[in-house]
């Protein structure tokens, strides 16, 4: 563990010194780890450490020694290097939403702190429970698992929660790609005003992000191994920094698109309203949200009455926070999200009236898609133009170039920056532990080539992937022919009909390719943007609040103010006169 620490110490003192715009390839200026490539994998599954082992590697023995916070109900630990998470009472973990287990969960965060709790386990996500390694969430009880009295867990600078998502990343070979970009991505708003004044509200939270976050942590089941997860922060009302009782300060989750919310017409039941809750989810609250769905239709007969662009900005800057589409577009265009277009992205407002966007679930980023199939750095990756993107692409084109080159310039968008996000999650993680996971999950897809069926071969061109079709199993292919399947690209060296391309459908990945694909996108983006055409210094052009609602001190809009102080765009006023 002490090597571990002193590696990363030597990563952050040494630097990296390439930049994305000052070279095509990485070469010896990045510091590389020989094990992040090929391991060398050998033994058994039963072999692997216990959760006790593992407790008596970091100095302690398992049943004593630790000061134990199994009878507190609320607990206060720092965030975890590597955290240790043993599960009993079960032998697999859910593999279905409807499969609720009942356990007893055992935590020791490396810093000496130990707890156990009762525990209710229940699958998370959707495309994951494909997968033999799965996601789950974790309510800590303090009950007999009825799950009303709960543990307050509060970690690091996290809000308290008492449920927590433990991801997987089965297709990933970090096992942290999304704790990577969500890193990234506070790091490229905190240039910029907490969301919730962004959107009137000034009750201030420190602690609140509005996206998850995340840290290593090995889980074991009975004792073995079982893999290494991100534990992860959920979606809270108190990571949105929303008011239990406020109607309109609403947090949607789920399909949210032009299909089911955008262009005029409500699918109620393809999304979730995350927040209001129960009786303060009101007719206000709803009300708000058909309001949001005939916005296109309102910014479109504006646009057809002849509206100038500069009237076309602010009609569109009193519906939306148009930094945050900004820097959502930009994020998406870098980590080439393949998942972040249609859901997986989360839609709020703080009044009814003005609304924001941040990313979740970034397993698909990075160049990694839905089957663990790496695309190249130069992907044409498609626009947005889902809800508000589509005015975003028609009245703030030059502004994303500006909010680009601002990134670069400002160093949050360099290798430099975004290298090390990743080496320090592999370097905490560590040499032994991720051997352990190469040997419990060898059929990961990133730990591997493909393995083609007969008369068939992976094709690299992906310059023709957005035009070729689907494979058809009843299609004879000729020598040379191409299809695609399951997120990739396939050629024919032989004349074949009704065999499927693969057996395996994998790609080896590795924290290299990685590096590699964090600068060349940079270079592609660089022409995209065309960041030589930026001045060296730039500011935006649009207003970032620009919202004509006053509020007072507790946040709450007011539509009539009287004599006193207000916030109004973000900023304190003092009424003189009555309105």
């Amino acid at each position: 563990m002490k090597g571990t620490i002193c590696l990363q110490l030597m990563l952050l003192l040494v630097g990296i010194s390439l930049r994305a715009s000052e070279a095509d390839s990485l070469q010896t200026d990045t510091m590389h780890v020989d094990w992040y490539v090929t391991p060398d994998i050998t033994g058994e599954t039963d072999k692997l450490p216990t959760f006790g082992d593992m407790v008596e590697k970091y100095g302690q023995d398992a049943t004593s020694g630790l000061e134990d916070f199994s009878e507190e109900t609320s607990i206060e630990i720092d965030e975890p290097w590597l955290a240790l998470v043993n599960i009993t009472g079960l032998t697999d973990l859910p593999a279905n939403k409807t499969d609720v287990r009942q356990v007893w969960v055992e935590v020791y965060d490396g810093h000496n702190h130990y707890f156990r709790k009762r525990a209710i386990v229940k699958a998370q996500g959707s495309w994951s429970l494909k997968f033999p390694k799965r996601n789950f969430a974790c309510q800590f009880c303090e009950d007999d698992w009825t799950g009303t009295n709960t543990t307050d867990i509060r970690i690091g600078e996290w809000v308290t929660q008492d449920e927590f998502h433990f991801k997987a990343f089965y297709t990933d070979f970090s096992r942290g790609i999304g704790e990577v970009g969500y890193k990234l991505f506070r790091q490229m708003v905190a240039d910029r005003a907490p969301y919730w004044e962004r959107g009137g509200y000034l009750v201030n939270s420190k602690r609140a992000r509005c996206l998850p976050d995340g840290f290593p942590c090995i889980v074991y089941i009975e004792g073995k191994f079982h893999g290494l997860y991100a534990w992860q922060l959920k979606k809270s009302r108190k990571n949105m920094n929303m008011a239990k009782t406020e109607e309109l300060h609403i947090h949607l989750d789920g399909n949210l698109n032009n299909t089911t919310l955008f262009r005029g017409s409500v699918a109620w039941g393809q999304f979730d309203i995350r927040h209001p809750k129960d009786t303060y989810c009101t007719d206000r609250t709803k009300e708000a949200i058909l309001q949001l769905s005939q916005y296109h239709a309102e910014l479109s007969a504006l646009e057809a009455s002849g509206t100038d662009s500069v009237g076309m900005r602010q009609a569109l800057e009193e519906r939306f926070d148009i930094a945050s589409l900004l820097d959502y577009d930009v994020f998406y265009q870098f980590v080439c999200n393949c998942d972040g277009s249609l859901k997986n992205w989360q839609w709020f407002t703080y009044d009814g009236r003005k609304w924001m966007v941040v990313p979740y679930d970034l397993d698909q980023t990075f160049g990694v898609n839905l089957y663990g199939v790496v695309r190249p750095a130069v992907w044409d990756h498609d626009p947005l133009t889902e809800g508000p993107f589509y005015w975003v692409e028609r009245y703030y084109k030059h502004d994303l170039h500006l909010r680009y080159a601002e990134l670069r310039q400002k160093g949050v968008l360099t290798t430099d920056n975004i290298l090390p996000l990743m080496q320090d999650w592999c370097l905490r993680v560590g040499e032994d532990v991720y051997k352990q996971e190469r040997t419990r999950w060898p059929d990961s897809p990133c730990y591997g080539e493909a393995i083609c069926n007969t008369g068939w071969k992976p094709s690299t061109e992906w310059s023709l992937y957005k035009g070729t079709p689907n494979y058809n199993a009843s299609t004879k292919y000729l020598a040379g022919d191409k299809c695609k399947l399951e997120g990739r690209l396939w050629e024919a060296i032989q004349e074949v009909s009704g065999v499927r391309p693969y057996l395996r459908n994998s790609q080896l990945d590795s924290l290299q390719r990685w590096e590699q694909w964090v600068a060349d996108r940079l270079h592609y983006l660089d022409e995209q943007y065309h960041l030589n055409d930026v001045p060296q210094k730039v500011s935006p052009t649009y207003q970032i609040v620009g919202n004509t609602m006053y509020y007072n001190l507790l946040g709450q809009p007011v539509k009539r103010p009287r004599k006193g102080v207000y916030i109004k765009d973000g900023k304190k006023v003092l009424i003189t006169q009555p309105h």
